[in-house]
C-alpha cells in the first residue's frame, strides 16, 4: 500500500509502463488547463452533452481547485495523461445520502488518447487506497445523468448507483463503492 501521509507521489504499472500520480502543483496549472479545456469541448461535440463549459476552467478557477482540493495529477512519460481530486464534503449533490465515511471522486479526466487504456480505472483503485488510508470506507462520484456510455463505465467499475440529483437545468447520477480490506 502507497503511504500517501507525506503526500509524496507514487507510482504504479500501466500496461507495463509507469504512471507517476501526484498532488498537483502550482506549476502544472498550464497542462491541467489544456487538458480540461480538451475535454470539454470533446464532450460537447462528439457526445452533445454539455458536462463542463470550458470556460469554467480559467487559470484562477484551476490555482483555487488546486489550493484548495487534493487534486491529483497523472503522468504517463513525462505526459500530463489525467487529473481529479478528492473531496470530503459534497452536500449539496448527495442531500440526506451525504455522510462523513466517504472521499467524493471530482472533475476526473483522462487524456483521450489514453481513452480505453485503463488509465481511468486505475485513478479510482489510486483513490480508493488514498480514501482508505484517510480512514474512510466509501468511494463516491457523481457524473452526467445524460451520458450513458459515463454512467454504464462506472458501473462496470463497481460503482452502485445510489440516486438522482436534479439541478437547474441538468442532473448527476450518483454512486458509490464500499472500500474493503
Amino acid at each position: 500500500m502507497v503511504n500517501f501521509s507525506d503526500r509524496k507521489p507514487s507510482k504504479g504499472k500501466l500496461n507495463s509502463q509507469w504512471i507517476d500520480i501526484r498532488k498537483a502543483l502550482i506549476e502544472d496549472l498550464d497542462e491541467v488547463q489544456k487538458l480540461y479545456v480538451e475535454a470539454a469541448k470533446w464532450i460537447r461535440s462528439s457526445q452533445g452533452i454539455v458536462q463542463w463549459n470550458e470556460d469554467t476552467f480559467t487559470m484562477n478557477y484551476l490555482e483555487q481547485f488546486i489550493r484548495e482540493k487534493d487534486v491529483f495529477v497523472a503522468y504517463l512519460d513525462g505526459e500530463l495523461v489525467g487529473c481529479f481530486s478528492v473531496q470530503w464534503k459534497y452536500e449539496e449533490i448527495w442531500g440526506e445520502l451525504f455522510h462523513d465515511n466517504a472521499g467524493y471522486i471530482h472533475r476526473l479526466v483522462v487524456l483521450r488518447k489514453y481513452k480505453g487504456q485503463g488509465i481511468g480505472s486505475h485513478f479510482l483503485t489510486w483513490a480508493e487506497d488514498y480514501i482508505k488510508n484517510e480512514g474512510k470506507k466509501w468511494l463516491r462520484l457523481d457524473c452526467m445523468a445524460d451520458n450513458p456510455v459515463l454512467n454504464q463505465y462506472y458501473l462496470s467499475q463497481g460503482l452502485v448507483f445510489q440516486g438522482r440529483y436534479n439541478g437547474h437545468g441538468w442532473s448527476a447520477n450518483l454512486y458509490e463503492r464500499e472500500i474493503t480490506d
